[in-house]
């Protein structure tokens, strides 16, 4: 087993993480410029709320499917569509700014882009040994961290020099850099899968108590990353204003912002996933939805940039303590052939609470105003935490199958 975990991790997973990592770097130029760009055109905030909301719409419809593509045909497709396909929709951006076309770009790009995630943590949960899941995917979480970090500063120093169109050829460019990844690093992986390898349904082979356990477990944590990433969508959206019109920062310092938490997470990510292997899955999940309601919470009331930054950094530590252990946990309860399917199942709620989360913010922040926009993060991820506490407990994953 040790043999061929290093034969993976120094070919197709390197591979993969690379790819997945690109990607990331190309969406997290754009994600911090957006709202400016979109408010730069006149675009209401309520309307804006709407528009994140409808890409992850189209992210909702496509992660389950993508998954499901994955473990039924092979990572290729996905990531050929999550790379080149992705470059030529956010070209659109560049093409019109009326708000119907924007909506149906928001909506493509939402498809293209969640093809992606679903085969990063997919790949890892069908060739990590057990016992290093949760390091594994802290690995994975910390390059994805850096990558928005590397997109994040790029976007706020690109804008503020070159303009809005200069992002999203940057963001074209590095999508198509991660698909040629795809075409020399996955050589030896199959365009399509051999027939006898593919995944029928989440309870193929299974018992009826298993099969039970593993749509409860499912059904929670699914639950519990919904209500975390509620709060994800309000800050996604409505972070950049937090900073420029209550906190009184430019575009390069926006950048700057996002930067210093993806490099906090870069920090704590692999200690977090190795303290989640030692010391139990579910304590980091707790905690991690804790340390994210408290850093929503200081969001809604901070009017300074010193205190923004120390509230960005607790929300990526609360992060780095949830999301490896929370997927390591899951992917330890799910077959090995379905893993890509399940991961998409779990990424679909994530995508639902952002959907939520950046369309009720947008409502709220029109209403009332940032303080009670953000209190809703910290409701939401407190709930979450309840859940954990209530329905999630430790397993040896003896439930898990070939």
């Amino acid at each position: 087993m040790l043999d061929r975990w290093k034969e993976i991790a120094s070919g197709e997973l390197a591979a993969v993480l690379a790819i997945v990592g690109l990607g990331t770097v190309s969406m997290s130029v754009l994600n911090p410029i957006l709202p400016l760009y979109l408010t730069s055109i006149e675009v209401a905030p309520t309307v804006l709320g709407l528009m994140f909301s409808v890409s992850m719409v189209g992210m909702l419809a496509g992660e389950g499917v993508w998954g499901w593509v994955a473990d039924k045909l092979g990572p290729k497709i996905p990531i050929g569509v999550g790379t080149f396909v992705c470059a030529l929709i956010v070209f659109g951006f560049v093409l019109t700014q009326k708000v119907p076309a924007i909506f149906l770009i928001f909506f493509i790009w939402g498809i293209a882009r969640s093809a992606l995630p679903p085969v990063g943590r997919g790949f890892i949960g069908t060739t990590t040994p057990l016992a290093r899941k949760a390091t594994v995917m802290a690995v994975y979480t910390t390059i994805m961290a850096a990558s928005r970090s590397v997109g994040a500063l790029m976007s706020g120093f690109v804008v503020d020099n070159w303009g809005y169109s200069y992002t999203f050829y940057i963001s074209c460019g590095i999508a198509v850099m991660a698909g040629l990844v795809m075409i020399g690093g996955l050589r030896r992986i199959q365009l399509i899968k051999p027939k006898s390898a593919a995944a029928v349904s989440l309870t193929d082979g299974l018992e009826s108590a298993d099969r039970s356990y593993l749509f409860r477990t499912l059904g929670v944590q699914s639950a519990v990353a919904a209500l975390l990433f509620l709060g994800m969508g309000i800050a996604i959206a409505f972070l950049p204003l937090l900073a420029t019109q209550v906190v009184g920062v430019q575009a390069t310092e926006v950048g700057i912002l996002l930067t210093i938490g993806g490099v906090a997470s870069v920090i704590v990510g692999v200690p977090m996933g190795m303290l989640a292997d030692r010391k139990g899955k579910r304590l980091l999940m707790v905690s991690g939805l804790l340390v994210f309601a408290a850093s929503m919470a200081g969001m809604a009331f901070t009017t300074s940039f010193s205190w923004l930054i120390g509230f960005i950094i607790m929300r990526s530590v609360g992060l780095a303590m949830f999301s490896p252990a929370a997927v390591a946990f899951l992917s330890d309860t799910i077959p090995l052939r379905q893993q890509n399917t399940a991961m998409g199942i779990y990424g679909v709620f994530e995508d639902i609470g952002v959907i939520i989360g950046s369309a009720l913010a947008g409502f709220v922040w029109a209403a009332w105003g940032p303080q009670y926009t953000f209190l809703i993060g910290t409701v939401a991820a407190g709930l979450g935490a309840l859940i954990c506490l209530a329905f999630i407990r430790e397993v040896a994953g003896h439930h898990r199958q070939p």
